[in-house]
């Protein structure tokens, strides 16, 4: 070789790893006008190293959002390579690179082709850790196009691949993406905990940019538990990092999260501004990608919550043509129910049914569980279904809820299933039409007695008072029952102090006078106001917010209020009666909630046990709650085997729970004949209890048997719209259903 040839190869090679180096420091900017300058160099030439050093450039440009130039680039350095048989593993990298390029325009059908080249590649030539990037890459993909469960398998042989180099830090992210993956999965808690653990595995190495997306996908995972605090704490240290590190991606995440945190809290002009900006920020990097089209679906669900429904339309119709190009199922599931939301809402009923439909269909095909319970929800609290089909929705909600510990809206769709009120028959077949009654108080359990003695006792008196228990031990009915003895006369009234956002809770309790606050345009009274002379409940006292815990125990000592934006007070002659299912005195020791209020509360404690500490009184509530859905005609009595079912199974929801699963058994048992009741009943609950004993394949078929026993139930018995419901042929349905005997069930 001659000296001048030695001297241009040196030359090439040292700009090759000045470039790398750029790259390898993010410094992306500098890498493409370095490029750029030294480009000329390489256009003649179609050995390795111009194809690798078009591959740098590529991923400068793409990591800039220039895909213009990106694209064509890592195509001619991706021909280079393969030219040259002696360096498989530099071609894997191009394919590597050329699929986040193709990922980030949003192409994820072409992305997803060429990591499995680069996978492919990298096996092949036994180069274990970029097989990995490759694997962590392509599950990338698949969770965009909903597809978690093979994203997760893909994660973990990426895992195993990273554990056999003793690679920690690609350990650390392969962790967080194994954590977003559960959270969507459902399976919150180990999603958390793999989420913990690319945080500290990542503190260690002190990689910002992968600690705050951890932090952004914490934040979201307790987001959708319902933990509005915590999820805003772990966002703002994700903000911080972003700031500090200018992640332009990131930003924009953040932006979209904190958006829909506070839609959530009822802050909506926040919520308009975080989200137009993120909008507007994700345009300038990535127009066509789901970085832009997620915003725009959140600022949907806003103007959802400020009642423009048209504007909302137009928003989701706007997203739903990004996700259908993008092939996310899961957001494209998702919008079908906000666009049903506001369908509904402009009276279009055929197209909003429509829509609930296609989005459960869509959802539960790609085992999205969090977001088929937020459809499951709102198609249980539409009219459009018959009620029978609604409570099948909602106790499916329930269930996905409590099996993914999101406790409030587990809560929520039981109150909801409570409220629905199913068109039912009784044992003969005539109609019978649910009663509104009132039950006077009737128990068999010693504790539950004592308590009934108590409660008249203080009946006379206007102290508060505080109910403790379980969530569904009967708080809300125990509180009715004290308002008829105690001021039968006077007005009745309960908030729920976790179903109103932080901005509006003080209004909706105290009231305001016109004028007050921007948007105050009348007076309103307040619900101590209301309950004048009567009971007021404050049911989850533990969740009213410490600014206002002052003002309520000022009320409860003066007997006075002063609404806002007055200086008048007013005299109050009411019982208050707090709830809660959590451990005030511990929230007392964490600063939660005020010690001075607590005692004021404290003074009458009441604590309800739970309905598997009083299984004596099991039978009458279950009576009761059947006679009262239509289940037993005059004269009759549960069946033995029924009771025997209820008695033995735990109620982790207690009464609300039993109240719900006998409304289930109503709709179910509208396609019932004569002697089927029980064996409806025992189809849910071979379901929820736990039997370890058995094998996996008779778990799998009182799964299979539940699902069939809920699609026919919400198909109203018809096989063909069954069939359809569970995405098999029509023969196949007769086959289980002869299978597992339930063709007597069947009207």
């Amino acid at each position: 070789m001659s000296l001048v040839n030695t001297n241009d190869l040196d030359f090439r090679l040292s700009c090759q790893k000045y470039l790398a180096g750029l790259v390898a420091r993010k410094d992306f900017a500098e890498a493409a006008r370095y490029f750029e300058s030294v480009r000329e160099v390489w256009n003649d030439r179609t050995e390795v190293d111009s194809g690798i050093m078009m591959r740098l450039g590529a991923k400068a440009y793409g990591s800039l959002g220039d895909f213009s130039k990106a694209l064509p680039l890592i195509r001619t350095a991706i021909m280079s390579l393969a030219q040259s048989s002696g360096e498989p593993g530099e071609l894997g990298d191009g394919y590597l690179t050329l699929g986040d390029i193709l990922r980030d325009m949003g192409n994820y059908n072409e992305s997803e082709k060429a990591y499995r080249d680069a996978e492919s590649i990298h096996r092949r030539n036994d180069d274990t850790a970029r097989a990995g990037d490759a694997l962590n890459r392509l599950a990338g993909i698949l969770f965009r196009k909903g597809d978690f469960e093979w994203s997760l398998r893909y994660l973990l042989e990426a895992v195993e691949a990273a554990r056999r180099v003793n690679d920690n830090r690609r350990l650390a992210y392969l962790f967080g993406n194994i954590g977003r993956v559960y959270t969507f999965l459902g399976k919150l808690s180990a999603a958390e905990d793999n989420i913990r653990l690319n945080i500290e595995l990542s503190t260690q190495f002190r990689d910002d940019l992968e600690i705050a997306r951890a932090y952004l996908s914490l934040g979201y995972l307790q987001m959708q538990r319902e933990h509005l605090d915590k999820a805003a704490e772990s966002f703002e240290n994700a903000f911080e990092l972003i700031q500090r590190g200018n992640f332009l991606n990131e930003e924009v995440i953040y932006l979209t999260y904190a958006g829909e945190l506070a839609i959530k809290e009822g802050r909506y002009e926040e919520a308009e501004q975080r989200l137009e900006e993120a909008v507007a920020k994700a345009g300038k990097i990535a127009p066509d990608s789901l970085l832009a089209a997620r915003p725009v679906r959140h600022l949907a669900e806003l103007w959802i919550r400020r009642e423009n429904y048209r504007k909302a339309l137009v928003y989701a119709n706007a997203a739903m043509v990004a996700m259908r190009r993008l092939d996310d199922a899961v957001e494209v599931g998702a919008l079908h129910r906000i666009i049903a939301v506001c369908q509904e809402a402009l009276e279009r009923t055929d197209k909003a049914r429509a829509g609930y439909l296609e989005s459960i269909e869509l959802l539960q095909e790609r085992k999205a569980k969090f977001e088929l319970a937020e459809s499951l929800t709102a198609a249980g609290n539409s009219n459009l279904f018959e009620p029978g089909k609604r409570l099948i929705y909602l106790c499916r909600a329930e269930e996905i809820y409590a099996a993914c510990g999101i406790g409030i809206k587990a809560e929520k769709a039981q109150r909801l299933i409570s409220s629905v009120q199913p068109n039912i028959r009784n044992r003969s077949g005539s109609e019978v039409m649910p009663t509104t009654e009132t039950v006077g108080f009737a128990t068999r359990n010693p504790r539950m007695e004592g308590i009934v003695k108590q409660l008249h006792l203080l009946k006379n008196s206007s102290l508060p008072l505080l109910l403790t228990g379980e969530t569904g031990t009967g708080k809300d009915f125990m509180a009715r029952y004290f308002h008829s003895i105690a001021r039968p006369t006077g007005p009745y009234l309960a908030v729920n102090c976790a179903a109103v956002p932080d901005t509006l809770i003080e209004s909706e309790l105290f009231g305001y006078q016109r004028g007050a606050f921007t948007g105050a345009d009348n007076n309103r009274r307040g619900l101590f106001m209301a309950a004048n002379r009567g009971v007021l409940l404050l049911d989850e006292i533990g969740e009213l917010p410490l600014t206002l815990q002052a003002k309520l125990l000022s009320i409860l000592e003066t007997k006075r209020l002063r609404p806002l934006g007055t200086s008048e007070e007013f005299e109050l002659d009411l019982i208050v009666i707090a709830a809660t299912n959590r451990d005030l005195t511990e929230m007392v020791k964490a600063g939660l909630f005020r010690s001075d209020l607590y005692y004021r509360l404290a003074g009458i404690t009441v604590e309800i046990p739970p309905l598997r500490e009083r299984k004596e009184d099991i039978p009458f509530l279950l009576e009761f709650f059947m006679r009262r859905e239509g289940l037993l005609s005059e004269g009759d009595r549960p069946a033995a085997e029924l009771v025997r079912q209820f008695i033995g199974y735990d109620w982790p929801g207690n009464i609300r729970q039993l109240e719900n699963k006998v409304k289930q058994l109503a709709a179910l048992s509208a396609m019932a004949r004569d002697g089927s009741i029980v064996e409806l009943a025992c189809s849910f609950f071979d379901s929820r209890r736990e039997e370890p004993t058995n094998s996996l394949f008779e778990q799998v078929e009182k799964f299979e048997k539940r699902l069939l026993m809920e699609a026919l139930a919400a198909a109203n018995g018809n096989k063909s719209e069954a069939a359809r419901i569970l995405s098999i042929h029509e023969s196949t349905l007769r086959a289980k259903m002869k299978r597992y005997c339930l063709e007597t069930t069947v009207n």
